[in-house]
């Protein structure tokens, strides 16, 4: 996981030769959260706007403040659930709207 100290960063996926833009993120934010529970694919990727800084936590990192200070690991771990809702709800928004479109056009 990527906590961005500094610059933008664009996440993106590729859909056959074009690019198509899932998010800017800036500081503050984060990205490559799933890994911390998941060891699996990546499902984006994420390339740097601008100059950037990034602060990496690594699973093992994580997974050793969450033993040793847990009092630091649940607000981070919150945040983290905060933010995968609010990504999921607007992904499912996204997906209602382009059914919706191609409802309309078929």
């Amino acid at each position: 996981m990527y906590l961005i100290l500094d610059g933008e960063l664009r996440v993106r996926v590729m859909v056959g030769d074009r690019e198509s833009i899932l998010a800017t993120l800036t500081i503050g934010e984060f990205f490559g959260d799933i890994s911390l529970f998941d060891h699996g694919p990546r499902s984006a990727d994420v390339i740097a706007n601008s100059d950037a800084t990034v602060l990496k936590i690594s699973s093992a990192a994580f997974e050793k403040l969450s033993k040793e200070a847990p009092e630091v690991a649940a607000p981070f771990l919150l945040a983290i659930g905060k933010t995968l809702t609010a990504r999921i709800r607007a992904d499912n928004k996204r997906y209602t709207d382009s059914v919706k479109f191609s409802r309309a056009a078929s």
